[in-house]
């Protein structure tokens, strides 16, 4: 999967993504952040819970683009005020867009 940097106009590849179909949102940690958006803080303010155990993340909502092979799509991603979350890829605008099919480690998408 890739994500589309608005500031740099390229596209950057991302690695280890977690498909979470108990994710609302998608979710990318501050470092991935900085480097596609001019400024975090510009996104809508919200709390996330349960992507780590017993607190709560604060993030910033921004509209995004991100591509899977072929498939450009936009959608609301969260980026993270810390470093210390997994990139997800939640079901809004994301995952219900495809067809998946799990596989032990294979994750097989279609649309």
């Amino acid at each position: 999967m890739d994500v589309f940097s608005e500031s740099e106009k390229v596209w950057l590849p991302l690695y280890k993504v977690l498909a979470d179909t108990g994710a609302d949102i998608s979710i990318l940690p501050r470092y991935i952040g900085k480097l596609i958006v001019a400024d975090i803080l510009e996104g809508r303010r919200i709390n996330i819970r349960g992507i780590v155990p017993h607190s709560r993340i604060v993030c910033y909502i921004h509209a995004l683009k991100l591509r899977v092979g072929s498939k450009e799509f936009k959608l609301p991603v969260a980026i993270a005020e810390s470093d210390n979350v997994p990139i997800v890829l939640g079901r809004v605008s994301g995952l219900d867009i495809f067809n998946c099919s799990f596989n032990g480690k294979r994750i097989h998408m279609s649309w």
